[in-house]
Protein backbone atom coordinates (compact mmCIF):
# COMPACT_ATOMS: atom_id res chain seq x y z
CA UNK A 1 0.00 0.00 0.00
CA UNK A 2 1.27 3.54 -1.15
CA UNK A 3 2.39 5.70 1.94
CA UNK A 4 -0.38 8.36 2.17
CA UNK A 5 1.01 11.68 2.61
CA UNK A 6 -0.90 14.94 3.45
CA UNK A 7 0.41 18.02 2.80
CA UNK A 8 -1.70 21.06 4.28
CA UNK A 9 -0.88 24.65 1.87
CA UNK A 10 0.33 24.89 -1.68
CA UNK A 11 2.92 27.48 -1.23
CA UNK A 12 6.77 27.36 -1.32
CA UNK A 13 7.14 25.11 1.47
CA UNK A 14 4.36 22.80 1.14
CA UNK A 15 4.94 21.81 -2.79
CA UNK A 16 8.90 21.66 -1.83
CA UNK A 17 7.70 18.76 0.77
CA UNK A 18 5.43 17.45 -1.61
CA UNK A 19 7.77 17.53 -4.67
CA UNK A 20 10.44 15.65 -2.70
CA UNK A 21 8.23 12.78 -0.97
CA UNK A 22 7.42 12.04 -4.65
CA UNK A 23 10.62 12.33 -6.11
CA UNK A 24 12.10 9.57 -3.95
CA UNK A 25 9.07 7.79 -3.48
CA UNK A 26 7.84 8.01 -7.15
CA UNK A 27 4.44 5.34 -6.74
CA UNK A 28 5.43 4.44 -3.39
CA UNK A 29 3.60 7.10 -2.34
CA UNK A 30 0.09 8.99 -2.53
CA UNK A 31 0.51 12.56 -1.76
CA UNK A 32 -2.34 14.88 -1.98
CA UNK A 33 -2.10 18.86 -0.78
CA UNK A 34 -5.08 20.99 0.25
CA UNK A 35 -4.89 24.47 -0.47
CA UNK A 36 -7.65 27.27 0.67
CA UNK A 37 -6.47 29.54 -2.34
CA UNK A 38 -6.28 28.91 -6.03
CA UNK A 39 -2.70 29.30 -6.44
CA UNK A 40 0.55 26.55 -6.53
CA UNK A 41 4.02 27.57 -5.21
CA UNK A 42 3.36 30.95 -5.36
CA UNK A 43 5.65 34.07 -4.75
CA UNK A 44 4.27 36.09 -2.57
CA UNK A 45 7.41 38.77 -1.98
CA UNK A 46 6.50 39.66 -5.29
CA UNK A 47 2.96 40.43 -4.62
CA UNK A 48 3.90 44.57 -3.91
CA UNK A 49 5.41 44.57 -7.76
CA UNK A 50 2.42 43.25 -8.93
CA UNK A 51 0.62 45.82 -7.50
CA UNK A 52 2.76 48.62 -8.55
CA UNK A 53 2.28 47.01 -12.15
CA UNK A 54 5.69 46.18 -12.84
CA UNK A 55 4.99 42.44 -12.75
CA UNK A 56 1.99 41.91 -15.39
CA UNK A 57 -0.06 39.09 -14.45
CA UNK A 58 -0.42 37.12 -11.38
CA UNK A 59 0.65 34.06 -13.13
CA UNK A 60 4.38 35.61 -13.09
CA UNK A 61 4.36 35.22 -9.58
CA UNK A 62 4.03 31.26 -9.52
CA UNK A 63 7.36 28.99 -9.76
CA UNK A 64 5.53 26.34 -11.90
CA UNK A 65 1.76 26.01 -13.74
CA UNK A 66 -0.44 23.61 -11.45
CA UNK A 67 0.09 20.84 -14.33
CA UNK A 68 3.47 20.85 -13.65
CA UNK A 69 2.63 18.94 -10.53
CA UNK A 70 -0.26 17.13 -10.95
CA UNK A 71 0.70 15.84 -14.33
CA UNK A 72 4.66 15.64 -14.46
CA UNK A 73 5.28 15.13 -10.52
CA UNK A 74 1.80 13.12 -9.78
CA UNK A 75 0.87 15.24 -6.65
CA UNK A 76 -2.48 15.98 -5.75
CA UNK A 77 -3.70 19.02 -5.94
CA UNK A 78 -7.41 20.13 -4.05
CA UNK A 79 -7.48 24.06 -4.40
CA UNK A 80 -9.95 26.22 -2.95
CA UNK A 81 -10.40 23.75 -0.10
CA UNK A 82 -9.96 24.00 3.35
CA UNK A 83 -8.42 21.95 6.35
CA UNK A 84 -10.76 22.77 9.10
CA UNK A 85 -9.62 19.95 11.59
CA UNK A 86 -6.66 17.88 12.57
CA UNK A 87 -7.67 14.94 14.70
CA UNK A 88 -3.89 13.83 15.48
CA UNK A 89 -4.86 10.70 17.44
CA UNK A 90 -7.13 9.09 14.96
CA UNK A 91 -4.07 10.33 11.79
CA UNK A 92 -7.07 11.99 9.83
CA UNK A 93 -7.96 15.72 8.27
CA UNK A 94 -11.31 17.19 7.84
CA UNK A 95 -11.57 19.66 5.28
CA UNK A 96 -14.19 22.07 3.08
CA UNK A 97 -14.36 22.62 -0.41
CA UNK A 98 -15.41 26.35 -1.51
CA UNK A 99 -18.61 24.44 -3.22
CA UNK A 100 -19.65 23.34 0.72
CA UNK A 101 -18.42 19.76 0.38
CA UNK A 102 -17.23 18.41 3.32
CA UNK A 103 -14.73 15.19 3.71
CA UNK A 104 -12.71 13.51 5.40
CA UNK A 105 -8.94 11.90 4.56
CA UNK A 106 -6.49 9.86 6.48
CA UNK A 107 -2.53 10.02 6.11
CA UNK A 108 0.49 8.14 7.30
CA UNK A 109 2.45 11.64 7.29
CA UNK A 110 0.63 14.98 7.68
CA UNK A 111 2.66 18.23 6.22
CA UNK A 112 1.24 21.36 7.73
CA UNK A 113 2.60 24.27 5.91
CA UNK A 114 -0.12 26.63 6.78
CA UNK A 115 1.89 29.62 6.44
CA UNK A 116 1.51 33.38 8.19
CA UNK A 117 -1.37 35.51 8.97
CA UNK A 118 -1.79 39.48 8.64
CA UNK A 119 -1.66 40.86 12.34
CA UNK A 120 -5.35 43.59 12.00
CA UNK A 121 -7.64 44.47 13.94
CA UNK A 122 -10.75 42.68 12.20
CA UNK A 123 -12.80 45.89 12.44
CA UNK A 124 -10.49 47.53 9.62
CA UNK A 125 -11.27 45.10 6.75
CA UNK A 126 -14.70 46.02 6.91
CA UNK A 127 -13.95 49.14 5.23
CA UNK A 128 -13.72 48.12 1.32
CA UNK A 129 -10.71 50.39 0.45
CA UNK A 130 -8.72 48.75 3.32
CA UNK A 131 -6.45 46.06 2.39
CA UNK A 132 -3.49 43.60 3.65
CA UNK A 133 -1.13 42.16 0.75
CA UNK A 134 -0.78 38.34 2.00
CA UNK A 135 -2.01 36.59 -1.15
CA UNK A 136 -1.92 37.01 -4.78
CA UNK A 137 -5.62 37.47 -4.63
CA UNK A 138 -5.60 40.20 -2.15
CA UNK A 139 -2.86 41.63 -4.48
CA UNK A 140 -5.43 41.62 -7.40
CA UNK A 141 -7.90 43.26 -5.34
CA UNK A 142 -5.59 46.26 -4.50
CA UNK A 143 -4.75 46.31 -8.27
CA UNK A 144 -7.75 46.42 -9.38
CA UNK A 145 -9.59 49.07 -6.62
CA UNK A 146 -6.59 51.46 -8.04
CA UNK A 147 -7.48 50.88 -11.52
CA UNK A 148 -11.17 51.07 -11.18
CA UNK A 149 -11.41 54.32 -8.16
CA UNK A 150 -9.91 57.55 -8.60
CA UNK A 151 -7.35 56.48 -5.55
CA UNK A 152 -5.02 59.76 -5.80
CA UNK A 153 -3.57 59.36 -1.82
CA UNK A 154 -3.17 56.38 -0.02
CA UNK A 155 -1.55 55.05 3.20
CA UNK A 156 0.61 52.46 3.90
CA UNK A 157 0.42 51.53 8.02
CA UNK A 158 3.45 49.51 8.46
CA UNK A 159 7.46 50.14 7.86
CA UNK A 160 8.53 46.81 7.32
CA UNK A 161 9.62 44.86 3.93
CA UNK A 162 6.12 44.59 3.02
CA UNK A 163 4.77 48.33 3.77
CA UNK A 164 8.35 50.07 2.24
CA UNK A 165 8.20 48.11 -1.09
CA UNK A 166 4.31 49.07 -1.50
CA UNK A 167 4.95 52.43 -0.75
CA UNK A 168 7.55 52.46 -3.28
CA UNK A 169 5.73 50.62 -6.20
CA UNK A 170 2.55 53.11 -5.25
CA UNK A 171 4.47 55.99 -6.22
CA UNK A 172 5.80 54.30 -9.57
CA UNK A 173 2.22 54.61 -10.30
CA UNK A 174 1.60 58.65 -9.56
CA UNK A 175 0.26 57.96 -5.88
CA UNK A 176 0.47 60.13 -3.06
CA UNK A 177 1.86 57.80 -0.28
CA UNK A 178 1.88 58.91 3.28
CA UNK A 179 3.79 55.43 5.05
CA UNK A 180 2.94 55.46 8.99
CA UNK A 181 5.07 53.64 10.98
CA UNK A 182 4.84 52.89 14.70
CA UNK A 183 8.77 52.76 15.61
CA UNK A 184 11.58 55.51 15.35
CA UNK A 185 13.02 54.32 12.23
CA UNK A 186 11.77 51.71 9.04
CA UNK A 187 12.95 48.09 8.82
CA UNK A 188 13.55 48.63 12.52
CA UNK A 189 13.68 43.89 12.57
CA UNK A 190 16.90 43.85 10.62
CA UNK A 191 18.87 47.83 10.24
CA UNK A 192 20.39 49.91 12.47
CA UNK A 193 19.19 53.93 12.84
CA UNK A 194 22.37 54.76 10.79
CA UNK A 195 21.41 52.10 7.87
CA UNK A 196 17.66 52.90 8.01
CA UNK A 197 18.33 56.42 7.84
CA UNK A 198 19.79 56.05 4.14
CA UNK A 199 16.75 54.20 3.07
CA UNK A 200 14.40 56.98 4.53
CA UNK A 201 16.58 59.60 3.01
CA UNK A 202 15.32 57.87 -0.19
CA UNK A 203 12.08 57.33 0.36
CA UNK A 204 11.77 60.66 1.51
CA UNK A 205 13.51 61.80 -2.12
CA UNK A 206 10.89 60.01 -4.02
CA UNK A 207 8.25 61.85 -2.37
CA UNK A 208 6.97 59.49 0.39
CA UNK A 209 5.59 61.43 3.63
CA UNK A 210 7.28 59.03 6.47
CA UNK A 211 5.13 59.49 9.75
CA UNK A 212 7.36 57.68 12.33
CA UNK A 213 6.65 56.74 15.87
CA UNK A 214 3.38 57.02 15.85
CA UNK A 215 0.62 54.09 16.01
CA UNK A 216 -2.48 53.91 13.87
CA UNK A 217 -5.74 53.30 16.96
CA UNK A 218 -7.84 53.41 14.72
CA UNK A 219 -10.00 53.93 10.94
CA UNK A 220 -13.16 55.73 10.54
CA UNK A 221 -14.94 56.24 7.90
CA UNK A 222 -18.42 56.56 6.16
CA UNK A 223 -20.17 54.81 3.57
CA UNK A 224 -18.11 51.96 3.99
CA UNK A 225 -14.84 53.24 2.97
CA UNK A 226 -12.29 54.44 5.53
CA UNK A 227 -11.15 57.65 5.26
CA UNK A 228 -8.99 58.95 7.60
CA UNK A 229 -6.46 57.08 10.03
CA UNK A 230 -6.18 58.02 13.44
CA UNK A 231 -3.12 58.21 15.04
CA UNK A 232 -1.25 58.30 18.87
CA UNK A 233 -1.66 61.96 20.25
CA UNK A 234 -4.58 62.25 18.30
CA UNK A 235 -3.49 63.59 14.95
CA UNK A 236 -4.83 62.00 11.99
CA UNK A 237 -3.82 61.31 8.26
CA UNK A 238 -7.13 61.14 5.35
CA UNK A 239 -6.97 58.59 1.70
CA UNK A 240 -8.50 57.29 -0.45
CA UNK A 241 -7.05 53.91 -0.13
CA UNK A 242 -5.33 52.12 3.03
CA UNK A 243 -3.08 48.71 3.39
CA UNK A 244 -2.60 47.61 6.09
CA UNK A 245 1.22 45.87 6.75
CA UNK A 246 2.51 46.25 10.15
CA UNK A 247 3.10 42.69 10.27
CA UNK A 248 2.91 39.27 10.10
CA UNK A 249 2.26 36.23 12.71
CA UNK A 250 2.16 32.62 12.79
CA UNK A 251 -0.85 30.90 11.47
CA UNK A 252 -0.91 27.71 14.40
CA UNK A 253 -4.47 27.07 13.57
CA UNK A 254 -4.48 23.44 12.57
CA UNK A 255 -1.39 22.81 15.00
CA UNK A 256 -3.54 24.01 17.89
CA UNK A 257 -6.38 21.64 17.21
CA UNK A 258 -3.76 18.55 16.71
CA UNK A 259 -2.58 19.40 20.47
CA UNK A 260 0.88 20.15 18.74
CA UNK A 261 3.65 21.95 20.93
CA UNK A 262 3.86 25.48 20.41
CA UNK A 263 7.31 27.06 20.66
CA UNK A 264 8.65 30.00 22.70
CA UNK A 265 8.49 32.30 19.52
CA UNK A 266 4.46 31.77 19.44
CA UNK A 267 5.07 29.20 16.28
CA UNK A 268 5.18 25.57 15.93
CA UNK A 269 7.74 23.57 17.38
CA UNK A 270 9.72 21.48 15.09
CA UNK A 271 13.20 19.43 15.89
CA UNK A 272 15.96 19.52 12.94
CA UNK A 273 14.18 17.21 10.83
CA UNK A 274 11.22 19.41 10.78
CA UNK A 275 9.01 17.08 13.22
CA UNK A 276 6.52 18.42 14.94
CA UNK A 277 6.00 17.07 19.27
CA UNK A 278 3.72 14.11 17.16
CA UNK A 279 5.90 12.03 15.36
CA UNK A 280 3.41 11.65 12.61
CA UNK A 281 3.32 15.25 11.41
CA UNK A 282 5.66 17.51 10.01
CA UNK A 283 5.91 21.50 9.53
CA UNK A 284 7.19 23.90 7.51
CA UNK A 285 7.70 27.40 6.19
CA UNK A 286 6.40 30.59 7.74
CA UNK A 287 3.96 28.58 10.37
CA UNK A 288 7.37 27.06 12.71
CA UNK A 289 9.99 28.55 14.43
CA UNK A 290 13.88 27.41 13.90
CA UNK A 291 17.17 27.57 15.77
CA UNK A 292 19.26 30.70 15.53
CA UNK A 293 22.44 29.21 14.31
CA UNK A 294 24.17 32.55 15.82
CA UNK A 295 22.78 32.59 19.34
CA UNK A 296 21.48 29.18 19.60
CA UNK A 297 18.27 30.32 20.62
CA UNK A 298 14.82 29.95 19.03
CA UNK A 299 13.69 32.28 16.10
CA UNK A 300 11.20 32.50 13.85
CA UNK A 301 12.25 33.90 10.60
CA UNK A 302 9.31 33.13 7.81
CA UNK A 303 11.32 33.74 4.30
CA UNK A 304 11.35 31.76 1.60
CA UNK A 305 14.56 30.27 1.59
CA UNK A 306 14.19 28.60 5.03
CA UNK A 307 11.34 27.33 3.65
CA UNK A 308 11.73 26.05 0.58
CA UNK A 309 15.01 23.93 2.69
CA UNK A 310 12.75 23.28 5.23
CA UNK A 311 10.35 21.87 2.80
CA UNK A 312 13.26 19.78 1.17
CA UNK A 313 14.29 18.32 4.54
CA UNK A 314 10.87 17.50 5.55
CA UNK A 315 10.09 15.68 2.33
CA UNK A 316 13.33 13.44 2.46
CA UNK A 317 12.88 12.25 5.99
CA UNK A 318 8.84 11.11 4.98
CA UNK A 319 10.53 9.37 2.39
CA UNK A 320 12.64 7.53 4.48
CA UNK A 321 16.21 9.30 4.21
CA UNK A 322 18.02 11.52 6.91
CA UNK A 323 18.19 15.09 6.45
CA UNK A 324 18.16 17.64 8.80
CA UNK A 325 17.74 21.70 8.93
CA UNK A 326 19.98 23.33 11.04
CA UNK A 327 18.87 27.00 11.17
CA UNK A 328 19.47 30.50 10.00
CA UNK A 329 20.99 33.25 11.23
CA UNK A 330 18.68 35.96 9.60
CA UNK A 331 19.78 36.91 6.69
CA UNK A 332 17.73 38.80 4.47
CA UNK A 333 16.91 41.42 1.79
CA UNK A 334 14.87 43.61 -0.25
CA UNK A 335 15.58 46.45 -3.04
CA UNK A 336 13.53 49.85 -2.85
CA UNK A 337 13.68 53.11 -3.87
CA UNK A 338 16.54 52.34 -5.82
CA UNK A 339 18.53 50.59 -3.18
CA UNK A 340 19.83 47.48 -2.55
CA UNK A 341 19.41 46.40 1.26
CA UNK A 342 20.93 43.52 3.21
CA UNK A 343 21.32 42.69 6.44
CA UNK A 344 22.73 39.19 8.06
CA UNK A 345 22.92 38.21 11.98
CA UNK A 346 21.65 40.89 14.52
CA UNK A 347 21.24 44.83 14.96
CA UNK A 348 23.91 46.14 16.96
CA UNK A 349 21.28 47.47 19.48
CA UNK A 350 19.76 43.90 19.74
CA UNK A 351 23.39 41.96 20.64
CA UNK A 352 23.15 42.30 24.39
CA UNK A 353 19.85 40.33 24.95
CA UNK A 354 21.73 37.65 23.65
CA UNK A 355 24.89 37.68 25.89
CA UNK A 356 26.33 39.49 23.59
CA UNK A 357 29.06 42.55 23.78
CA UNK A 358 28.96 44.72 20.07
CA UNK A 359 31.62 46.97 18.81
CA UNK A 360 30.77 48.26 14.84
CA UNK A 361 32.31 49.70 12.17
CA UNK A 362 30.92 51.62 9.60
CA UNK A 363 31.94 53.31 6.90
CA UNK A 364 31.00 54.39 3.20
CA UNK A 365 33.38 53.65 0.46
CA UNK A 366 32.91 53.19 -3.08
CA UNK A 367 32.10 49.87 -4.66
CA UNK A 368 34.52 49.39 -7.78
CA UNK A 369 38.23 51.07 -8.29
CA UNK A 370 38.37 54.74 -9.34
CA UNK A 371 39.38 54.37 -12.89
CA UNK A 372 36.33 52.10 -12.98
CA UNK A 373 34.15 55.53 -12.24
CA UNK A 374 34.25 54.11 -8.47
CA UNK A 375 30.76 52.86 -8.94
CA UNK A 376 28.06 53.69 -6.62
CA UNK A 377 28.69 53.90 -2.65
CA UNK A 378 28.35 51.24 -0.76
CA UNK A 379 26.81 51.85 3.30
CA UNK A 380 28.24 48.79 5.03
CA UNK A 381 28.06 48.12 9.01
CA UNK A 382 29.84 44.92 10.08
CA UNK A 383 29.26 44.26 14.04
CA UNK A 384 31.48 41.50 16.47
CA UNK A 385 31.58 40.67 19.74
CA UNK A 386 34.16 42.58 21.83
CA UNK A 387 35.07 39.41 23.72
CA UNK A 388 35.72 36.89 21.23
CA UNK A 389 35.79 38.85 18.20
CA UNK A 390 33.21 36.87 16.43
CA UNK A 391 31.03 38.33 13.75
CA UNK A 392 27.83 38.61 14.72
CA UNK A 393 26.29 40.88 12.23
CA UNK A 394 26.07 43.24 9.18
CA UNK A 395 23.90 45.54 6.89
CA UNK A 396 24.26 47.31 3.73
CA UNK A 397 22.84 49.69 1.95
CA UNK A 398 23.53 51.11 -1.77
CA UNK A 399 22.54 51.83 -5.10
CA UNK A 400 24.89 48.87 -6.41
CA UNK A 401 23.77 45.26 -5.94
CA UNK A 402 27.06 44.37 -4.10
CA UNK A 403 25.09 45.44 -0.98
CA UNK A 404 23.87 41.81 -1.34
CA UNK A 405 27.13 39.69 -1.82
CA UNK A 406 28.97 41.33 0.55
CA UNK A 407 26.34 40.95 3.36
CA UNK A 408 26.05 37.01 2.01
CA UNK A 409 29.74 37.10 2.53
CA UNK A 410 29.74 37.63 6.18
CA UNK A 411 26.48 35.30 6.71
CA UNK A 412 28.54 32.12 5.54
CA UNK A 413 31.01 33.70 8.03
CA UNK A 414 28.59 33.88 10.68
CA UNK A 415 27.69 30.65 9.97
CA UNK A 416 31.06 29.08 10.21
CA UNK A 417 31.86 31.00 13.61
CA UNK A 418 34.39 33.37 12.29
CA UNK A 419 36.07 36.13 13.46
CA UNK A 420 36.93 39.88 12.37
CA UNK A 421 40.55 38.46 12.02
CA UNK A 422 39.21 35.93 9.70
CA UNK A 423 37.09 38.98 7.72
CA UNK A 424 40.30 40.67 7.06
CA UNK A 425 42.27 37.20 5.61
CA UNK A 426 39.93 35.72 3.63
CA UNK A 427 40.90 35.34 -0.16
CA UNK A 428 38.39 37.94 -1.59
CA UNK A 429 38.59 37.94 -5.49
CA UNK A 430 39.24 41.18 -6.83
CA UNK A 431 38.54 42.66 -10.27
CA UNK A 432 38.74 46.52 -10.30
CA UNK A 433 35.17 47.01 -12.33
CA UNK A 434 33.29 44.95 -9.57
CA UNK A 435 35.21 46.08 -6.12
CA UNK A 436 38.11 48.16 -5.03
CA UNK A 437 41.81 46.17 -4.35
CA UNK A 438 40.67 47.18 -0.84
CA UNK A 439 37.18 46.10 -0.74
CA UNK A 440 34.25 47.77 1.69
CA UNK A 441 34.41 43.93 3.61
CA UNK A 442 38.26 44.22 4.35
CA UNK A 443 38.86 48.29 5.68
CA UNK A 444 35.47 47.11 7.83
CA UNK A 445 37.86 44.42 9.61
CA UNK A 446 40.31 46.71 9.89
CA UNK A 447 38.49 49.24 11.52
CA UNK A 448 37.05 46.49 13.79
CA UNK A 449 40.44 45.34 14.80
CA UNK A 450 41.05 49.00 16.96
CA UNK A 451 38.69 47.60 19.14
CA UNK A 452 40.78 44.46 19.38
CA UNK A 453 44.43 46.42 19.64
CA UNK A 454 46.74 45.00 22.46
CA UNK A 455 45.31 41.84 22.05
CA UNK A 456 47.10 38.52 20.11
CA UNK A 457 44.89 37.61 17.08
CA UNK A 458 45.17 34.19 17.70
CA UNK A 459 42.92 34.73 20.00
CA UNK A 460 39.78 36.11 18.18
CA UNK A 461 38.07 32.77 17.85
Amino acid sequence: MALRVVVVGAGAAGMSAASRVKRLLRDKAEVVVFEKGGWVSFALCGTPYYVGCRVKSLEELTYYPLEEFTKKRGIRINLYTEVVDVEADARRIRYRSRGGEEGVYEYDYLVLATGARPRVPRDWLGYENVFTLHSLDEADRIRSFLVANSVKRVVVIGGGYTGVEVAENLRGLGKEVVLVHSRGHVLNKVLDEEIASIVEEKARGHGVELVLGKRVEALEGQGGRARRAVLTGGDAVEADAFIVAPGIEPNTVLAEKAGLRIGETGAIWTDEHMRTSNEYIYAVGDAVETRDALTGGRVWWPFAPAGNKQGYVAGTNIAGGEAVFPGVVRSSALGAFGLYIASTGLREEDAPRYGFRPVSAYLKARTRSHYFGGGPEIHLKVIADEETGRLIGAQAVSEDSSAFWRVNIVSALIWGKATVWDLFSYDQSYWPGANPVWDPLTIAARLLLRSFRGRDWRTLS
